[in-house]
């Protein structure tokens, strides 16, 4: 089995990268077009990791590169014990931010049914399982109420990860 990639791995955009977030041509998968929006010349593969499934980002990244969307363009400084503890408590804050911000927001949109993903939000224990209920309910709120329904919630989510996401820039 081969290693996993240095998480100090910086990666940018191309110019067909580029072109690919204006113009979604090549069909790429809700996650790969997360990263590759992400990636900007700073973020390190660690930096990205959060923005995907747990242990998906190698493929993604794998992918984008195999597509000539995005091109290794240097190395990090070595990470910090110090580093790797902040990255933990922003993501405890940005959970628990979720947590409070969704709090009955599946009941109010899906009466009883929702009371099982509301419990849910408030047991998860990381950002990735958050991000995997998330999804699932917010497809239960569009097969029940419709799309628009679920505009509001999508909303108050990616306020959430943004905030997070602009926080995990190396600095």
């Amino acid at each position: 089995m081969p290693a996993a990639p240095d998480p100090r791995l910086v990666f940018a955009k191309t110019p067909v990268g580029r072109d690919e977030i204006a113009q979604r041509v090549l069909g790429l998968s809700s996650s790969a077009r997360r990263i590759l929006i992400l990636v900007d010349g700073r973020r390190r593969l660690l930096d990205l990791a959060p923005f995907a499934r747990q242990g998906e980002i190698e493929a993604i990244v794998d992918e984008l590169q195999a597509r000539g969307l995005i091109a290794l363009s240097g190395i990090a400084d070595e990470i910090t014990d110090d580093e790797i503890e902040e990255r933990a408590r922003r993501q405890r804050e940005t959970l628990e931010a979720l947590q409070d911000a969704l709090a009955g927001a599946f009941v109010r949109e899906l009466g009883a049914e929702g009371l099982v993903f509301d419990a849910r939000v408030r047991d998860c224990v990381s950002l990735d399982v958050m991000r995997r209920l998330l999804r699932e309910a917010l497809d239960a709120v569009a097969r029940q109420r419709g799309a628009h329904a679920v505009e509001p919630l999508l909303r108050t989510i990616r306020a959430h990860y943004a905030r997070y996401a602009h926080h995990d820039r190396p600095r």
